[in-house]
């Protein structure tokens, strides 16, 4: 006999949006460390009995809420480190912008969480998520080869750095285009820090 697939029960969908909104909304209004459950269960109009019964407390409220949000941001981190480039490519270099464009589109919530007003404990979850992807994607780009350095260092450097820099963007009034950060990010992670002061010209070239 064929096992009845079990539907996601619509009620319990409802509560957990409504929850989510809510800490969303407060965050934005108020930054997320003042914010308490009664904050939250107000805004959504369910109890604290309620919210218990589905969450632990707000931090894991609020990542059950940022998944799909993780995901979108780390979808296509690796796109800018494919191929090779010289210096004369960069006003033309087309590089994977996404990264930017999906920071853009949440940049309320972000300019709060990743501010004074946010929470460590989100910074941290995010950079050990991103840093967990681009591992996989160190992995196969690596294509057998041993490192140098080893790809968990990597990775986390990396990922501090997406982070840092999506930061500084976002303090700055995003002055920048997604496209151009995608550039530049592209420049610095290629080319390195002494490049990017000037010090020492690129050795790649495009063929």
């Amino acid at each position: 006999m064929t096992e009845r697939i079990r539907k996601p029960d619509r009620r319990i969908e409802r509560t957990h949006q409504l929850l989510s909104k809510a800490l969303m909304e407060l965050i934005i209004e108020r930054g997320y460390e003042s914010i308490t459950i009664q904050d939250i269960t107000d805004r959504a109009n369910v109890s604290r009995t309620t919210f218990y019964l589905h969450f632990r407390d707000k931090d894991e409220l609020l990542f059950a809420s940022m998944q799909q949000i993780y995901d979108g941001l780390i979808s296509n981190h690796g796109g800018f480190m494919k191929g090779e480039f010289s210096e004369d490519d960069f006003d033309t270099l087309q590089c994977d912008a996404s990264d930017f464009v999906h920071v853009a589109e949440y940049a309320d919530f972000y300019r709060v969480m990743l501010s004074k007003q946010g929470s460590a404990v989100f910074i941290l979850r995010v950079m050990s998520y991103i840093a967990e992807a681009m591992k996989a994607g160190l992995t196969q780009r690596a294509d057998g080869a041993e490192p140098k350095i080893p790809l968990d260092l990597i990775a986390a450097f990396c990922a501090g750095a997406e982070v840092g820099v999506m930061k500084w963007w976002l303090e700055h009034d995003m002055r920048y285009s997604p496209e151009e950060m995608a550039r530049m990010q592209a420049f610095l992670s290629s080319f390195g820090l002494r490049w990017a002061l000037g010090q020492v010209q690129p050795e790649t070239s495009a063929p």
